[in-house]
């Protein structure tokens, strides 16, 4: 295949449950993809700084972190950035207080737990591989030096259905990608739109993009690129919209289809 861009996300995409960090093999793959003049793009719900430290000294050419919310280069230059509103953070501060929801928010130095830490710490620390990057923010106090590129919560669905109800005019979304660990997204942002002016502005097509993920929230961003790559381990939903469905991150998935398809 002859693609222009090549999008990957990361959790359960290019890293399998409980990594730390790339296999040598995923890391080689990307290098020689980006030798060979595809522009590489990392597409995470991850914080930036959690991205990078599990890249095994791969630079991407591009990072989209926070679904999209926090774009730079590989230099670290700043190429885009959405952050919440002041509304939609202290509706999601009032709800979780009020139903001891654990909450943190994705800032430039941490995911900060502005509701229930310890909570959050127990919930992450057995599953996830960057719980360490979570701080005690319960002072709610680091938003007064920037707001939040975005935010999470563990919550069940009687919990969304309560905070739809309340506060469903402010268009939040939840996607859930580890039980009941739930991303909380803007209205009308997703990975694909934030980097549709990105490719735009490199002469590229949405028609000269592969796009690898496996969660639903790479949904919008396989669904828009000209050829989509799900993995096996990936949700049903995904899989059924892809033109390609790669082996298992586990097993390399993402590096062999870079392997046989693309190099």
């Amino acid at each position: 295949m002859n693609c222009k861009a090549a999008i990957f996300d990361i959790d359960g995409t290019l890293l399998p449950a409980g990594a730390t960090r790339l296999s040598r093999r995923t890391v080689s793959a990307l290098q020689a993809l980006q030798k060979r003049g595809t522009l590489v793009i990392v597409a995470t719900g991850r914080a930036l700084f959690a991205a990078q430290a599990v890249m095994g000294g791969f630079r991407p050419d591009l990072f989209a972190a926070a679904n999209g919310n926090w774009i730079v280069d590989r230099t670290g230059a700043p190429v885009h950035e959405n952050r919440m509103t002041d509304e939609e953070m202290y509706a999601l501060v009032d709800y979780c207080e009020d139903y001891e929801i654990p909450l943190d928010f994705i800032f430039e130095d941490g995911y900060h737990a502005y509701v229930e830490y310890e909570a959050f710490v127990r919930y992450a620390e057995p599953h996830q591989n960057n719980h360490h990057f979570l701080l005690d923010g319960e002072d709610q106090v680091r938003h007064l030096q920037s707001m939040p590129y975005g935010a999470s919560a563990l919550l069940q669905e009687c919990d969304i259905a309560g905070f739809q109800k309340k506060y469903g005019y402010l268009g939040l979304r939840f996607v859930p990608f580890h039980g009941i660990h739930h991303d909380i997204l803007r209205p009308g942002t997703n990975k694909a739109r934030a980097l549709d002016s990105v490719l735009s502005e490199r002469g590229i097509a949405w028609q000269q993009v592969a796009a690898f993920g496996d969660g639903l929230n790479d949904l919008e961003l396989l669904q828009t690129a000209g050829t989509a790559v799900a993995m096996a381990n990936g949700v049903a939903q995904l899989r059924a919209a892809a033109d390609l469905v790669a082996p298992d991150a586990a097993q390399d998935g993402a590096a062999r289809v870079i392997e046989e398809f693309f190099l």
